[in-house]
């Protein structure tokens, strides 16, 4: 730009910096006519700027209120309605924008020693935003974006000595520290009414809440949980998931004790709970394991005897996997009631479970050999804690097992580790279910061996019991 242009954008921008309030969303910028191209050559000729205004704005404030300026211009603002999915044509040139606001962050950040703290603190939480906006894969961001995002986040830890974002977030050298301002400058993007118009709000939240953990997490707990809500009410999956996440984290970093005191795991697990006949895949991925932090799922002498949480979302889970024909989410829920029937013995489920485990195998339909093993693995992990109740179960199950070995030609296009692996799971439960019900075992195995020796299952079975003694 020539120096006549200069100076006059020199002279627009010396008024803007030196009003009260900066503009804060896309008609604003509309509105002071404020352009990229301008803040960055104002930012590239930072020192003869500052030269040409007032001497009643410092360095420091001028430095500060640029940072405000450019971030704005990467960030994704208010949207008209949210009754429609979005798509990266719904917001164009903001990845562009961003790559372009990273570089002039760069050349403020060199000035940052030369800030006051509130002035440092600002201008963190104003690149933080940027930089949460454009961490991860989205509509509004590219592989540049998430690249120059990156080594920004960097060269922020380089220059302000700190080991990682968790580490600069909860530095309490800042007072408040930088979450708790972050958590502040976003609150008008979290309103209850209006979050959704911001597409990327969720997003905010959700990438600087991961980063805070225990024990500093606590501390910001009655900040944290009422976005959290918010979004596990909402209609879309994609926020719901979010607001699932966020639990997760809660649950993951905050005591247990402090959990149930306040009665946050009561209001948890009722907003959660309808989710447990979600068909979602984003959904039934995170909710299930997140279901089992509560405290209220703990094993416990009243939880054997009483029909309790625990029972109740375990009861929908087997009920979804009973009905479920669609392969990636039978994949999906048999992982989980793997890991309802780790956590805790299912004896209150066995004959549904019993039910779920021999369709999972058998059904030649809709089964594959992913479906086989991890139903094997949860037969494997029954017998092993429910086994004085096995005996109701023996011959059940040694059928299945057997029938499965009958069956195994049908699984020709599977690698051999794979079958290796369902062999293997196969003589265990044969093993296991011969220390749980010892007298029924050896009188039906006795029985099928003797009558039926040249049978490729009698053979199996034996060699099993062979190997074994």
């Amino acid at each position: 730009m020539d120096a006549e242009t200069c100076e006059r954008i020199f002279e627009k921008y010396a008024a803007l910096l030196a009003s009260e309030t900066l503009p804060i969303d896309d008609a604003g910028y509309k509105k002071n006519d404020i352009r990229l191209e301008e803040v960055t050559c104002v930012i590239r000729h930072l020192s003869q700027f500052i030269s040409r205004i007032s001497k009643e704005l410092s360095r420091g404030y001028i430095i500060s209120r640029l940072s405000d300026l450019i971030v704005g211009f990467g960030l994704v603002h208010k949207v008209d309605s949210d009754e429609r999915d979005f798509g990266p044509e719904d917001f164009l040139c903001i990845a562009e924008n961003a790559v372009k606001c990273f570089q002039c962050l760069k050349l403020l950040l060199k000035e940052v020693q030369d800030l006051s703290q509130g002035q440092t603190h600002n201008f963190l939480i104003s690149s933080l935003l940027l930089c949460a906006t454009h961490f991860e894969n989205h509509y509004w961001t590219t592989d540049a974006s998430n690249r120059m995002c990156k080594e920004f986040i960097q060269d922020v830890l380089q220059n302000t000595k700190q080991k990682s974002i968790s580490s600069l977030l909860t530095d309490d050298s800042f007072y408040p520290t930088i979450f708790k301002g972050s958590l502040k400058k976003i609150r008008p993007i979290l309103l209850k009414d209006t979050w959704m118009l911001y597409p990327s709000s969720c997003y905010i939240f959700s990438w600087l809440l991961h980063h805070v953990k225990h024990p500093f997490l606590v501390d910001y707990l009655s900040d944290v949980l009422p976005p959290a809500f918010m979004f596990v009410s909402y209609y879309k999956p994609p926020q719901q998931a979010i607001g699932i996440q966020c639990f997760n984290h809660v649950l993951d970093n905050v005591p247990q004790s402090l959990i149930k005191l306040d009665g946050t795991e009561d209001a948890i697990y009722h907003s959660l709970f309808s989710f447990t006949y979600s068909k979602e895949p984003c959904i039934v991925e995170q909710l299930f394991p997140c279901l089992l932090k509560l405290p209220m799922m703990e094993p416990s002498k009243t939880q054997s005897v009483l029909w309790m949480e625990f029972d109740n979302i375990f009861n929908n889970l087997l009920f979804n996997m009973a009905v479920e024909n669609n392969l990636e989410l039978k994949r999906l829920f048999l992982s989980q009631v793997l890991n309802f029937c780790v956590h805790s013995p299912p004896f209150k489920h066995l004959k549904r479970l019993i039910a779920v485990i021999k369709q999972s195998i058998t059904d030649e339909i809709s089964a594959d050999v992913v479906c086989r093993i991890t139903a094997l693995k949860i037969l494997k992990t029954v017998i092993q804690c429910c086994g004085p109740r096995m005996k109701n179960y023996c011959f059940e199950v040694l059928v299945l097992i057997l029938e499965l070995q009958e069956n195994k030609a049908n699984l020709s296009n599977s690698s051999t580790s794979t079958i290796e692996e369902l062999d293997h799971l196969c003589k265990e439960c044969i093993l296991l279910l011969r220390f749980a019900c010892t007298e029924k075992f050896e009188l039906l195995t006795a029985n099928f061996t003797g009558d039926c020796p040249n049978l490729p299952q009698a053979k199996f079975l034996r060699n099993v019991l062979v190997a074994d003694s």
